[in-house]
């Protein structure tokens, strides 16, 4: 069962609430993911601050 109803094909990223940055991968790049459970994972798995950084979808 899937809990988003997020449109086919969309993209995530991380942002950041209070700054509005996003994560890079390099100096013009930006980590993008094809599910946002993976994007999810990727702020558990690198100990970012939840109730700051959150996953926006991209069309």
């Amino acid at each position: 069962m899937k809990m988003f109803s997020d449109p086919p094909g969309a993209h995530f990223r991380i942002r950041n609430g209070i700054t509005g940055a996003y994560i890079h991968i390099s100096m013009f790049r930006v980590l993008e993911f094809h599910d946002r459970l993976e994007a999810l994972a990727y702020i558990k798995r690198h100990g970012l601050n939840q109730d700051i950084y959150y996953v926006e979808v991209q069309k």
